[in-house]
């Protein structure tokens, strides 16, 4: 009789697996991802083209902010809570993709109509330093987890930014786009660190939305920076 749990198998993080499981459960997260990526695009383009996703998406852009930012938390933890529950999973987390599209789909398409080099840019620039990221973190093995706290503390100092932008009405400037680049990216080498040192193997939805979402602000931020460096 092996001395090996075969419960314990099941939930072995990425970098413990065995390589073809290990292999699997990477091929599925960045697959995922990179469809999330396709559909987002696929959201913008009809935000710009189709009048019904239009409408909506102007709808959502003229709604409360603190509406918007409970959708987008409360979306993020739907997908997490089902995230082992297939095929509400998949549901979910194309939903997800498809409600972040139609939110950042004016500010795209306005930077897009008043400068389209800068979309480009914007478009490159982001899968350069995501895939740069990437690459460090699977080739170093390094583990990122010790940036967890100071992100948090970043990502909480942008929060309380921009609600006080929103109540005071002023619009933060170039500096906030800087920090928001670097802060998401140091998200990407993070989040990437944990997925292949700490998530189980049957948690790739869970995976491909934390970078998706990584993907997504990291490229907002940039577009956000190009643009206003212009000004």
């Amino acid at each position: 009789m092996s001395d090996v749990n075969p419960y314990a198998l099941e939930h072995l993080s990425a970098a413990r697996a065995p390589v073809a499981e290990r292999l699997a459960f990477l091929q599925r997260t960045y697959g995922l991802l990179l469809l999330g990526v396709l559909g987002f695009a696929a959201t913008l383009w009809a935000a710009g083209n189709v009048p019904a996703v239009a409408r909506l998406a102007e709808g959502l852009w003229r709604t409360s902010p603190w509406i918007t930012l409970v959708v987008v938390l409360g979306g993020s933890w739907l997908v997490h809570a089902v995230a082992d529950k297939h095929p509400l999973n998949l549901v979910a987390y194309f939903s997800y993709v498809f409600l972040f599209g139609l939110l950042l789909a004016p500010l795209v398409l306005f930077v897009a109509h008043a400068a389209p080099v800068v979309l480009t840019q914007a478009s490159l620039l982001t899968a350069f330093v995501f895939t740069g990221l990437t690459g460090y973190v699977f080739l170093t093995k390094k583990d990122f987890s010790f940036l967890g706290g100071a992100l948090a503390i970043g990502m909480f100092a942008l929060l309380g930014i921009a609600i006080a932008g929103m109540l005071f009405g002023f619009t933060p400037g170039l500096w906030y786009s800087i920090a928001g680049v670097l802060l998401f990216s140091g998200y990407v080498l993070y989040d990437t660190s944990n997925v292949l040192h700490h998530y189980p193997t049957d948690r790739h939805v869970s995976a491909a939305i934390v970078l998706f979402v990584d993907v997504v602000l990291l490229f907002k931020h940039i577009l956000l920076l190009l643009a206003r460096s212009r000004d």
